[in-house]
């Protein structure tokens, strides 16, 4: 059988983590990788921009690009969407918080989406192999989410995410229109959007980031 030929983008800040991905890659049967790796949010976009990739490997915590546009995976995810729409997208992550699982989910729509405490190696091929054929392939914690009804499903999107970041970082509502593309007004609609999602009951910034940083938003 003709081996089949695909360029697969690992994002993953562990060097050690990424190169054990690609050995286990090397056992797939009747497929080749070309793998290139990005250990951050900058060498990731770069990739994403320049490179024509049939698959990704996405952790979701990465160091933030450096004019903090790109927090996190999550971020890189729509970014996929938007430059590359047919890019597989395998979400592999330490990550094990319900709520920001579920976000995830409902803002990229991954082929897959494993924790990497669920998964060995033949996981891992197993995953790639049902993605090649265009199934979906969640691991054991995710599966559980997955089956579980949610009376109120929390979505926080991209500019959600960055006036949460700002926030963390000290700076004040009526300055995030300097770091973000929006009116100071629609900053606020979203801040107050956020405290309802949240369940914040106190209106100072440092109970919105508390509560956010609980759930894993930032």
């Amino acid at each position: 059988m003709n081996q089949i030929v695909i360029n697969l983008l690992i994002i993953e800040d562990s060097s050690i983590i990424a190169n054990a991905y690609k050995n286990i890659l090397t056992e797939v049967t009747n497929v080749t990788f070309n793998v290139t790796f990005a250990k951050n949010c900058d060498e990731a976009v770069q990739k994403i921009r320049r490179t024509k990739t049939q698959i990704v490997i996405l952790d979701l915590q990465l160091p933030i690009s450096k004019n903090e546009r790109f927090i996190c995976g999550e971020d890189l995810g729509l970014l996929i969407r938007k430059e590359s729409p047919n890019t597989k997208i395998l979400v592999l992550t330490s990550i094990t918080d319900q709520v920001r699982i579920q976000n995830t989910i409902n803002e990229i729509h991954p082929e897959g989406f494993m924790i990497k405490s669920d998964i060995d190696g033949i996981d891992l091929k197993n995953a790639i192999t049902d993605t090649l054929k265009g199934k979906t392939y969640y691991s054991k914690t995710i599966e559980g989410y997955t089956r579980k009804t949610y009376a109120n499903r929390i979505t926080i999107d991209d500019f959600d995410r960055q006036i949460l970041y700002h926030l963390s970082m000290g700076e004040k509502t009526k300055d995030l229109s300097n770091y973000i593309p929006l009116s100071t007004r629609a900053i606020e609609v979203r801040k107050t959007k956020l405290k309802h999602l949240l369940d914040t009951k106190n209106n100072e910034n440092f109970n919105l980031v508390k509560e956010a940083k609980k759930l894993g938003f930032i």
